[in-house]
């Protein structure tokens, strides 16, 4: 992949990625009558949601520690889901939190993945495993 697609890529991701966790709020916190529901069930949305933002988390911020974006994007599935209760027509339930915490923990880890075949030299590429050492 050549340099500019590469530098462009990454800095799109470090300006989505914020994006995305407001996203998240609003769509966590509108009443029932404004949603526009996908069709899918609402764990594979919260899945697939919180996924996404943390792939491009990972890879826009990919000098962070991997552990402090997972810990922040599971506390945020936590308040926002029990923020929930005080949404006209929403409720809070365990299994969109664990949904969501784990569509965070499987981005983080695809991003990180990504991230190392993207940038080499960041900390992403040097957890990475490489052919030497299978």
């Amino acid at each position: 992949m050549t340099s500019p697609f590469r530098h462009a890529l990454l800095r799109a991701a470090r300006a989505l990625g914020p994006l995305c966790v407001l996203a998240l709020v609003w769509l966590s916190w509108i009443p029932r009558d404004w949603e526009v529901r996908t069709g899918a069930a609402g764990q594979v949305e919260h899945l697939v949601a919180y996924m996404g933002t943390a792939a491009l988390l990972a890879l826009g911020f990919g000098r962070a520690p991997p552990w402090r974006l997972g810990a922040a994007l599971v506390a945020l599935a936590a308040i926002l889901e029990i923020g929930q209760i005080w949404v006209p027509g929403r409720t809070s339930q365990v299994i969109d939190f664990v949904s969501s915490a784990a569509g965070a923990l499987i981005g983080l880890a695809l991003g990180r993945i990504l991230l190392a075949r993207l940038a080499p030299g960041t900390a992403a590429s040097r957890a990475a495993p490489t052919v030497r050492d299978r």
